[in-house]
């Protein structure tokens, strides 16, 4: 990821602007690389799948001490948020399913033929 201009010093007319602006150009890298490890881990959070994509991409294709840790978080976040929303869908399903059965009770006791009136009277 960090990238050496290799220019003679005789075709540098001030080192000192030189070695400046390399810094400047280094300082730069490391801000869009950090921008871009936000954008992973709010992906990783929000859509979990993606997350073993960046896990993938920083880990192996980058490959640098930083973009290691960055991936293994990446991994961490993207389980915990796929567990946790596994776990919020069946809370969901299974409080959904409880109250029709219920209501479903309901119903059946007043089609019953006992109940049939009081079920007519419901109606008008």
């Amino acid at each position: 990821m960090e990238e050496q201009l290799n220019v003679p010093d005789s075709q540098v007319k001030n080192p000192k602007n030189f070695e400046a602006l390399l810094q400047m150009d280094q300082q730069k890298q490391n801000l869009k690389a950090k921008e871009s490890y936000w954008k992973a881990y709010l992906m990783s959070i929000l859509l979990p799948p993606i997350g073993i994509y960046y896990f993938i991409k920083y880990f192996f294709f980058i490959g640098d001490s930083q973009s290691k840790k960055a991936a293994v978080l990446n991994l961490v976040m993207t389980i915990v948020s796929l567990i946790l929303n596994i776990w919020l869908i069946q809370l969901f399903f299974s409080s959904s399913f409880t109250g029709n059965n219920q209501n479903l009770n309901t119903i059946k006791e007043l089609i019953t033929p006992e109940n049939q009136k009081s079920l007519q009277e419901l109606i008008q």
